[in-house]
């Protein structure tokens, strides 16, 4: 069952329907995460302290258009940017609810006095890449304020999030979704979640594949 949280709206509905439905094309969906992210800046505007340098932290397969579409309406401008990339890895095969998410690879630019972290995901489902990101980035930086964003978070996920760290740290989480889902299916895919794993409905290809893209967000900082 999905529940909305006080961020939900009616085009939140739509949008989140587009994610959903299997027969949303590569272009659309990508556009779709794009405007998602605009939207959730419109609500981190609102929450989000006004002062102080701010990092984004996502995912590699997230950068170019949940990612960029936070930036794009942040209020805060020259935002930092971290991008990880994780592998995926199943411990126990029979169990797809329980992943391994070590980073591979990552690009974080400097930033002195960090005072807000925002981490950006797709959904949030286990909370192993948001946690094994969370704890690379807080060995650096020791921000106010952290924000977790995301247009969908499976249930339970946000309070096992919060478990895995001291309360030195939990009690600067802030978090900000869209919905809630409670239901799997036998592929061990959140429903209606984000339609599937979000790589393969960007058209990143499988996760050996989509670790190999690098994001057009990084190329354009990087001058190539």
């Amino acid at each position: 069952m999905r529940t909305p949280t006080n961020f939900y709206t009616s085009q939140s509905e739509t949008l989140l329907g587009k994610l959903a439905d299997s027969h949303t094309s590569i272009g659309e969906y990508r556009e779709t995460f794009h405007l998602i992210g605009t939207d959730l800046a419109e609500i981190l505007n609102k929450e989000l302290p006004n002062y102080g340098p701010t990092l984004l932290a996502c995912s590699s397969e997230d950068a170019d258009w949940l990612a960029e579409g936070v930036l794009e309406g942040l209020s805060i401008k020259n935002t930092a940017l971290a991008v990880f990339w994780n592998d995926r890895i199943y411990p126990n095969p029979e169990n797809k609810a329980i992943v391994a998410s070590p980073i591979v690879k990552s690009y974080i630019e400097d930033i002195e006095d960090c005072r807000n972290l925002i981490i950006v995901k797709s959904i949030i489902f286990t909370s192993c890449v948001v946690k094994t990101q969370l704890t690379r980035l807080i060995e650096k930086i020791t921000p106010d304020h952290i924000f977790i964003v995301s247009p969908v978070m499976f249930k339970g996920a946000e309070e096992n999030l919060r478990n895995e760290f001291p309360s030195s740290i939990s009690s600067k989480f802030q978090f900000i979704y869209l919905v809630t889902d409670d239901e799997q299916n036998e592929q061990g895919e959140v429903v209606p979640g984000i339609g599937g794993m979000v790589y393969q409905r960007l058209g990143l290809g499988d996760n050996t594949n989509k670790n190999k893209y690098i994001p057009s967000l990084i190329r354009k900082k990087l001058g190539l």
